[in-house]
C-alpha cells in the first residue's frame, strides 16, 4: 500500500510541475523526493509523470490518480489538524476560492482580520471564475468557495447575498445619467466573460427579459484583460459595484444603475457535499460572512441584499 506522505508529495509535485519547486516548499532534498516517486510508481506499477525539459507532467494514469485522492488526503490532513488541536484554539490550513470580484474587495481585508483573530488558520486563497471553481470543489482541490447562482448540484451551498450589476466604463454617455433602462445596452459596445460564467448567465438572463439584443465585441475570461479594455475608453462592462469600489470612489471609472430590469447575481458559499467541514473551514466562512456584512454596511456592495446567516 502507497505510503501516506508519498501521496501527498506526488499531490504537490503534480500541482507544481516541478520537483526542485515542491522540494523548495517541503523543505526536502531533491534526490530524495525524486527516489519516493519512483518507490510510489514501482508499488502501483504504473508511470505517473513524464520527465523532460518542461518539468514533471502527469501521465494520463497520473491526472487520474490525482483526481481520486487530492480531495480525501485534503480531508485526512484536517482530521489530523483537529486532532492535534483539540481542544486548544482552531487551527489548520484552508483553501478558499473566489471569483475575480470578491477577491479585488474581500480578500485582503478576510486574509489581514484571520490574521488577527485567527492566527492558527493558515488561509490560501484561490482566483477563479465561478465554473472554474465548482469544477476545483467537486475534485477536493478546495475546501470552499463562493459561487454565484443558481445554487450548484453536488456541493454544500448556503446563499451568501444578492448584489445587483452595473455599467461600468469611462466615456460612454448613458454613464453620466446615473441610471438607463436595460434595452438601452443594446447599442453599447461590451466585454463580458463567456457565456457559460455565472456573470454572463445573469446578464444574459435580463437581456432575454427585456428582449434586447447586446453588442458583445470581445469576451474576455479575464478580469484583470476585462479591466484593461474598460480603461482604454472605448469598451464598457456589466459589474457588480464592488467589484469596481475603488476604481469608482477615484474617479478612474464611472457606473450606471440598470433597471427594467436590473440584472442580479446570486452569490453562495459552497463546501464539498457528503464530507463533515473541519471547524477551520467553518472559522473561515463565519469571518467571511461577518466581512461582507461590514461591506454591505458601508456601501462598498451597493444595492446587495445579505442573509441571515451573516
Amino acid at each position: 500500500m502507497a505510503d501516506f506522505k508519498r501521496l501527498g508529495y506526488f499531490v504537490q509535485i503534480a500541482e507544481l510541475g516541478s520537483l526542485t519547486r515542491t522540494a523548495e516548499r517541503l523543505r526536502i532534498a531533491q534526490p530524495s523526493l525524486s527516489r519516493q516517486m519512483r518507490i510510489l510508481e514501482e508499488e502501483l506499477g504504473v508511470t505517473l509523470f513524464t520527465r523532460g525539459h518542461r518539468g514533471m507532467q502527469l501521465t494520463e494514469t497520473g491526472e487520474a490518480l490525482r483526481d481520486r485522492i487530492a480531495g480525501p488526503l485534503r480531508q485526512i490532513g484536517h482530521a489530523l489538524y483537529e486532532v492535534r488541536s483539540l481542544p486548544t484554539e482552531t487551527v489548520g490550513s484552508v483553501s478558499f476560492g473566489m471569483p475575480p470580484t470578491f477577491v479585488s474587495v474581500l480578500a485582503p481585508d478576510l486574509a489581514a482580520r484571520l490574521k488577527k483573530e485567527a492566527p492558527g488558520i493558515s488561509l490560501h486563497i484561490v482566483e477563479g471564475y465561478s465554473g472554474h471553481l465548482l469544477e476545483w470543489l467537486r475534485r477536493g482541490e478546495l475546501d470552499a468557495a463562493i459561487l454565484y447562482g443558481p445554487t450548484p448540484a453536488g456541493v454544500n451551498a448556503t446563499r451568501l447575498l444578492n448584489d445587483e450589476l452595473v455599467l461600468v466604463g469611462q466615456g460612454n454617455v448613458l454613464l453620466q445619467r446615473g441610471e438607463l433602462r436595460f434595452r438601452e445596452l443594446g447599442g453599447v459596445p461590451l466585454v463580458l466573460p463567456s457565456q457559460t460564467h455565472g456573470l454572463r448567465i445573469a446578464v444574459d438572463s435580463a437581456a432575454a427579459k427585456s428582449r434586447t439584443q447586446l453588442t458583445v465585441e470581445i469576451e474576455a475570461d479575464s478580469f484583470q484583460l476585462m479591466m484593461n479594455l474598460v480603461h482604454r475608453g472605448d469598451l464598457c462592462t456589466i459589474l457588480p459595484p464592488a467589484a469596481v469600489f475603488r476604481e469608482v470612489t477615484s474617479g478612474r471609472l464611472k457606473t450606471a444603475r440598470i433597471v427594467d430590469p436590473t440584472p442580479r447575481r446570486q452569490n453562495f458559499v459552497a463546501m464539498q457535499s457528503g464530507a463533515q467541514s473541519p471547524r477551520a473551514v467553518i472559522e473561515v466562512e463565519r469571518w467571511l460572512r461577518s466581512e461582507v456584512a461590514r461591506l454591505v454596511g458601508e456601501g462598498v456592495f451597493a444595492g446587495a441584499h445579505g442573509t441571515d446567516e451573516m
